[in-house]
Formats: C-alpha cells, sequence, structure tokens
C-alpha cells in the first residue's frame, strides 16, 4: 500500500514539474491546430512560436532557442519580441514543405537550461 502511494506521488510530482517554459505553436493563426489537415508540397505555413518562462528571470537568450526543421524550408523568419502582458516571447516565420520529402514534416524548439528548458513539436502531414 505504501509503495502504491509513493509511486503515485512520484507521478504526480513528475507531471507537475514539467518544462520550465511553456510552448505553444500557432498554424495560420489559429490555435486550435487540426493534426488531420494534409499539407500540399510547396505549401506555405504561417507559424506563431509562443514562449512563455514560467522561471523568472531566464537565464537563456532567446536567441538560443533552437529550432530543427525535418522537411520544413523557411521561407521568411521574424526575430523574437517580447509579448506584452505575459513573461515571454513570439516569433512569427513561414514555411513550406519541401518535395520529395517521404515523411511529415516536422518543426521542433528546445531550449535547454538548469531548469529542465522548454520543447515543443509541431507536425505536418502532407501529400
Amino acid at each position: 500500500m505504501k509503495k502504491g502511494i509513493l509511486s503515485l506521488a512520484l507521478m504526480m510530482l513528475i507531471a507537475f514539474a514539467g518544462f520550465s517554459c511553456n510552448v505553444k505553436f500557432l498554424v495560420n493563426g489559429q490555435e486550435n491546430i487540426d493534426k488531420n489537415a494534409i499539407y500540399k508540397v510547396g505549401e506555405e505555413i504561417k507559424i506563431t512560436i509562443l514562449v512563455d518562462f514560467i522561471h523568472q528571470p531566464c537565464q537563456i537568450a532567446m536567441d538560443e532557442t533552437k529550432l530543427k526543421l525535418d522537411g520544413l524550408e523557411i521561407v521568411k523568419k521574424g526575430e523574437w519580441i517580447k509579448n506584452e502582458g505575459t513573461n515571454g516571447y513570439y516569433l512569427e516565420m513561414v514555411v513550406k514543405i519541401k518535395p520529395d520529402y517521404p515523411k511529415e514534416g516536422k518543426l521542433t524548439l528546445t531550449r535547454t537550461c538548469t531548469n529542465e528548458g522548454g520543447f515543443g513539436m509541431l507536425k505536418f502531414k502532407h501529400n
């Protein structure tokens, strides 16, 4: 019984600890992303990345945020801008689906710091 309670408490602690940055993606201005949408090769997609800090002050600069693209090509990329009224920043970019890429397109964001950092992933199905 004690092991069960301890295991449950540990799982809840891990679940609530999470990352130190909340990462949210908007696709074409929409927060509710249709995960079943299929994009055409070469189609341009506007992405807004929102990063809100949980720990203040954040120890790493926004330009240290790593973006990795698989099957996507950057058409236009802005700079990180302070999001007024929140503890974070946002970045707007336009990507397009690469031709002849056999898998789904993917954008991965990683922030690494001593407070767990932040992570986010966005996937695009294509035909």
